[in-house]
């Protein structure tokens, strides 16, 4: 589970002027493709500016460019199994309380 501050400090840093600069800089730099795709042949638009070494593992690279690529969606869930996994539960599990008509809802904390 992530810490209430560690979510704080990266919010912050992706809302950023900065962030929105160098991240301009590195989709144009990219012509808008995925570079996962394009090592791999194939030619795939993108949106996504991933940060090849993770801001966790070494802060201080979050606005190089060198750390920098553009990325799609589905590589950008190939690099962080992680998310794809807790959002492939979580939606599994609504499917399958869907799939029975029966929808559990969880206890409010505010009334006890």
């Amino acid at each position: 589970m992530t810490s209430r501050r560690y979510k704080d400090t990266y919010d912050s840093f992706y809302h950023s002027r900065e962030w929105q600069a160098v991240r301009r800089q590195v989709l144009d730099r990219d012509h808008y493709l995925c570079q996962a795709c394009k090592r791999a042949g194939r030619i795939t638009p993108a949106s996504t500016v991933h940060h090849i070494t993770p801001l966790r593992v070494d802060y201080g690279k979050r606005l190089d460019p060198a750390n920098l690529e553009t990325i799609c969606p589905a590589c950008h869930n190939a690099e962080h199994k992680e998310r794809a996994q807790s959002l492939k539960k979580k939606k599994s599990k609504i499917k399958i309380e869907k799939q029975k008509d029966v929808y559990e809802f969880k206890q409010n904390p505010e009334i006890y």
